[in-house]
Formats: C-alpha cells, sequence, structure tokens
C-alpha cells in the first residue's frame, strides 16, 4: 500500500486515477451487499488450488522485489480467498469488483507506446488545422504554423494521451458494469475507451494550436495548455455515453 501511494503520486506514472479505483470497487459490493449476503456457500475447493498459485507469485514478488507481480497476486487472493471459505456463488458476485482493482497496476513498462501516440497526435492536428485554412507543418511531434505570427508545438511525452487511455479505460469499465446488460455489451463499450481518449487527446492539442494561431503561443503553452487537459476527459466521457447508447439499442 506504500509503494501504491508513492507511485499514485508519481507523475511519470500516469496513476492519478488509481485513488478512485479502490472506492469504486468498495461502492460496488456496498451496492451488492444483499446479493453477497445471499450467495454465501459452502466452501469450495476452486478457490483453493486457486489460492496455491498465488501466494507462491506473492512470494516471488517479495523475493524478486517486482511489486506489480506481488500486487497482482494480491488481489488474485482477494478472489480466492473469499471462494475458498465462502464459495463459488460469493466469488461470482465479487469478480468484477477484484478484476477492477487491476486498473491500480501501474503500466510504466507502456512507455513504448508513448512516441507512437504522440506522432499519430500530431499527425491529425496537422490534418484538421490544414483543413480549416491554417497552413501548418509537421516535423516528427512537431507543429509550425506558416502564417501569420507562427507558432511552434511540439506533442511531448506528457500530451502523448496515455494518461487519458489509462483513466479513461478505468471509466468505461464502471460505466459499462453499471449501464450494459449483456456481457458482450460490456466488452464492446470498454474495447471502444482507447479509441475515445485518443480522439480527446486529438481534440485538446488540436485546440491548444487553436489558441496559439489566434491570440499567440504565449496563451496557447500557457494558462490554457495547463488547464486544457480536462478537455480531453469531457469529450471522452461523452463520446463514451454516447457510445454506450448506441451499443444499447444494437
Amino acid at each position: 500500500l506504500g509503494w501504491l501511494r508513492f507511485v499514485f503520486r508519481e507523475p511519470g506514472e500516469d496513476m492519478g486515477h488509481g485513488w478512485l479505483v479502490p472506492l469504486f470497487s468498495l461502492y460496488l459490493l456496498w451496492r451488492q451487499r444483499g446479493r453477497l449476503l445471499a450467495s454465501v456457500g459452502r466452501p469450495s475447493w476452486t478457490g483453493v488450488w486457486a489460492a496455491l498459485p498465488l501466494l507462491a507469485l506473492v512470494w516471488l514478488g517479495e523475493r524478486g522485489d517486482q511489486p506489480r507481480v506481488t500486487q497482482v497476486a494480491v488481489y488474485g487472493l482477494l478472489w480466492a480467498l473469499p471462494c475458498a471459505f465462502l464459495g463459488r456463488a460469493f466469488a461470482r458476485v465479487i469478480l468484477f469488483p477484484v478484476c477492477f482493482l487491476v486498473f491500480t497496476v501501474p503500466l510504466g513498462f507502456l512507455g513504448f507506446f508513448t512516441i507512437r501516440l504522440r506522432m499519430l497526435t500530431a499527425l491529425f492536428s496537422s490534418v484538421l488545422l490544414n483543413g480549416i485554412g491554417i497552413p501548418v507543418a509537421r516535423v516528427g511531434t512537431g507543429l509550425h504554423c506558416l502564417t501569420g505570427e507562427g507558432f511552434a508545438l511540439d506533442v511531448a511525452d506528457p500530451c502523448s494521451g496515455l494518461r487519458s487511455i489509462f483513466a479513461l479505460s478505468a471509466l468505461t469499465a464502471g460505466y459499462a458494469y453499471l449501464t450494459q446488460r449483456a456481457l458482450w455489451r460490456k466488452w464492446l463499450l470498454f474495447v471502444c475507451a482507447l479509441p475515445l481518449a485518443v480522439v480527446g487527446n486529438m481534440a485538446r492539442i488540436f485546440t491548444i494550436a487553436l489558441v496559439a494561431r489566434f491570440f499567440g503561443q504565449q496563451a496557447g503553452t500557457g494558462f490554457y495548455h495547463d488547464y486544457s487537459g480536462y478537455l480531453v476527459f469531457i469529450v471522452g466521457t461523452l463520446l463514451m455515453m454516447q457510445a454506450g447508447a448506441w451499443i444499447a439499442r444494437i
């Protein structure tokens, strides 16, 4: 838990949303408290056999100083031990709240996607800007305006959209679980989280370029840049809700 607190506070890990994940899992358990009490049954050997390799993973994670391995194993035990003592019906009820905790696992090892996301965001932003009549030249992840006072922007690592992908994936998973009935609908909406987060981040970079073009680079890369991150979640959340409505009508 001490390690998780450090990770959630570390900007480079992009895990600021992690504080809310266990709270949402607890909310789901409280919401289903009646069903939980009714599902308590006989102990199950399934949970026992599942717990044994997970205990081994806890030991390996501690011995090898691999906190992610320990973390995943502990989450597995949060399912396996209730299954062992309270039965499989009880374990089925707590399955999603436990699985949701996976969104607290730091995914810093996926950083190699950052450059690809930066290139993709810069490419689409330049296409949109040129499409509305603002001539922009793209050089790698840089955007250079060729008219007026001009501006020079670079889609840096913090603006790659990786943080919004992590956060919106967690949000979409919870929203899909609460609003969609069929399992395939839940998964379909969850899969939409990735493109929705990318679109939201593109909208942010596009508007930063617009502000820089009409109000100066200092305005675009200063105050507006610092607070435009909320735009990603606003756009992503609205698109997520609309996608959920469409999927529900399929």
